[in-house]
């Protein structure tokens, strides 16, 4: 009996020595784990690393300075407050008058020294100023002598913009240099700017009142009442911008509301009735 108890018992620990490298192998080896499974309270997301946002924001594109001396070399200098202002304000009249005539195909005016001597005594009358001697050396045209017809007057001119003359004349153009769109869309093809219209828009008394005369004389005065200038008005400084980029910063403008052109007017090319004079 003694002997078949040691054998039992030889034969448990032979089992136990054959079966003990299987149970080895299966073991998990802590050494070997993934080291990167997260422990308790660490976050998940730290087991993938984070790249630095190193990218820069898309940058806002500025404005470009406007470069104000180009400008003002393109388009001329704002003429300086008193004397050239005054200047300013009756030969851009002038000039007016002449670039609506070329534009209907008229003919256009002088101006006259003469003339203008005697519009700036019609407007130093009005204004209560002194009136001046006759400037040396200028005469009287002897135009004014064959032909009687004549006119002057004073005229108010709403608007003075401290902008280049140039600038200022191209402003008018945009808006007086084509016909309503009404117009072209119920004319298609068909011309605007001719002496036959022009005479019968004179006839019915919607052109200028001094575009019959051939020789002119102006003088102007800026400012009469002694308002202060007023900025123009945003849509007006988008008109400039359009015309001429950068101007809105070259010039500042601003605009003078009272202001005076007086004009004589002799030698017609076109007779009260619309009947054209040689």
């Amino acid at each position: 009996m003694n002997a078949l108890a040691t054998r039992f018992v030889a034969l448990g620990i032979s089992l136990m020595l054959a079966v003990s490298p299987v149970f080895a192998q299966d073991a998990p080896d802590a050494s070997g784990t993934d080291q990167s499974q997260p422990t308790q309270g660490q976050s998940q997301d730290q087991s993938v690393p984070t790249l630095d946002n190193t990218s820069s924001p898309t940058p806002v594109p500025t404005a470009v300075p406007a470069d104000v001396a180009a400008v003002i070399a393109q388009w001329g200098p704002a003429p300086e407050a008193g004397i050239d202002s005054d200047k300013a304000v009756a030969q851009r009249w002038f000039r007016d008058q002449n670039t609506v005539r070329a534009r209907w195909g008229v003919p256009t005016a002088t101006r006259d020294q003469y003339l203008d001597w005697q519009a700036e005594n019609i407007l130093r009358s009005q204004l209560g100023e002194p009136e001046l001697p006759q400037p040396q050396g200028v005469t009287k045209p002897a135009t004014l002598a064959q032909n009687s017809q004549s006119d002057q007057a004073v005229l108010s001119e709403p608007e003075f913009w401290t902008v280049s003359d140039d600038l200022w004349q191209a402003r008018l153009d945009s808006v007086q240099g084509h016909p309503s769109e009404f117009w072209q869309e119920d004319h298609p093809g068909e011309q605007w700017f001719t002496v036959d219209r022009y005479i019968r828009l004179f006839k019915l008394q919607q052109m200028p009142r001094f575009g019959r005369y051939r020789l002119i004389g102006a003088a102007g005065r800026v400012d009469t009442s002694g308002s202060p200038a007023k900025a123009i008005q945003v849509g007006q400084a988008d008109a400039l911008e359009a015309i001429a980029p950068g101007s809105v910063a070259a010039y500042s403008p601003l605009s003078y509301p009272d202001n005076l052109v007086a004009v004589v007017g002799y030698d017609p090319w076109l007779n009260p009735d619309g009947t054209m004079r040689p």
